[in-house]
């Protein structure tokens, strides 16, 4: 017992002579660390909007997959869903287009709309309305990894 007391001893005297007295911070270091935030913030917010621009000036037929991924990820609700726009668009562009006859379509209603988005799992309420008001709601459980259909019948 008696050696092991002194063991304990002798590595709390070691301890105590490696110490190390760090510096206090002084007020002016706060401040400078917060304009550095502040130009960080900044610098990523002009990024953000650069970027905005440059997916918006881009022909939709031009994006990759994981552009329009990194659009709807990384930007506003509003691009995205000005991206997804642009899509229909362009895929209503390029589809070939039939008589008025020979194609059934219900009365001036959109054909069906593949739409893909990624969320953190959690449990969802995905809500359709159709233009003459007509809801129908989901509700999902999603987990890590796991990728749903949802079909709605508006």
């Amino acid at each position: 017992m008696l050696r092991t007391a002194g063991l304990a001893r002798e590595v709390l005297d070691r301890a105590r002579r490696r110490r190390v007295n760090w510096p206090q911070p002084r007020e002016e270091d706060s401040e400078s660390l917060s304009a550095a935030f502040a130009s960080v913030l900044e610098f990523m917010n002009r990024t953000t909007k650069e970027c905005e621009k440059y997916y918006s000036s881009v022909p939709v037929c031009r994006c990759k997959e994981n552009e329009i991924k990194h659009v709807c990820r990384y930007h506003s609700r509003q691009a995205s869903e000005n991206l997804l726009k642009a899509m229909e668009k362009e895929k209503n562009k390029t589809s070939p287009v039939s008589s008025p006859a020979a194609t059934p379509q219900q009365h001036g209603r959109e054909a069906s709309k593949d739409i893909y988005i990624e969320i953190s799992p959690g449990t969802y309420s995905v809500t359709a309305t159709s233009e003459d008001m007509v809801k129908q709601t989901h509700v999902v459980d999603i987990t890590a990894g796991q990728s749903i259909d949802l079909t709605f019948n508006i």
